[in-house]
């Protein structure tokens, strides 16, 4: 691992990342084929308080239930959608997602559930980034 660990920066483009997750909700392949999607999206978010990611966690549990159910009618190109508690802190959470398109997932963010999801959340909300990752036909950790 430490071999790993010293040759591995230098070849990343968004940092190494060790911490631990548990899903929340939501689902991992919908195709069920393991295609390649068009856009994958990663939000990291962390919550005013403890009691705050609780709160914020019960919300993405319904909002998984939601785009699952109805991903088939309405984004049938939301291949992957999970919400993810941090385990390492008591104030972190992630939405992992993977998208056929560009076009796809810019629909899916602008769906009403999703939208109200983020204003009714800004309470919960201290900080929040998002990375948007593009397939490059070379793998993660290309060099």
């Amino acid at each position: 691992m430490a071999r790993f660990l010293s040759a591995i920066p230098p070849t990343m483009t968004t940092g190494l990342d060790l911490n631990n997750y548990t899903r929340v909700g939501g689902y991992l392949d919908k195709p069920g084929d393991k295609r390649e999607c068009g856009i994958m999206q990663d939000i990291k978010i962390m919550c005013s308080s403890p009691s705050a990611r609780s709160t914020l966690l019960d919300k993405l549990a319904e909002l998984a239930k939601t785009v699952e159910t109805t991903e088939d009618k309405e984004d049938a190109g939301v291949w992957t959608w999970m919400a993810f508690a941090c385990l390492d802190d008591e104030v972190g959470a992630r939405i992992f997602a993977r998208f056929r398109s560009r076009e796809d997932m810019e629909r899916h963010i602008r769906r009403k559930e999703v939208v109200d999801f983020w204003l009714g959340s800004k309470e919960e909300v201290r900080s929040m980034g998002s990375r948007g990752y593009l397939p490059n036909g070379k793998g993660w950790l290309h060099r």
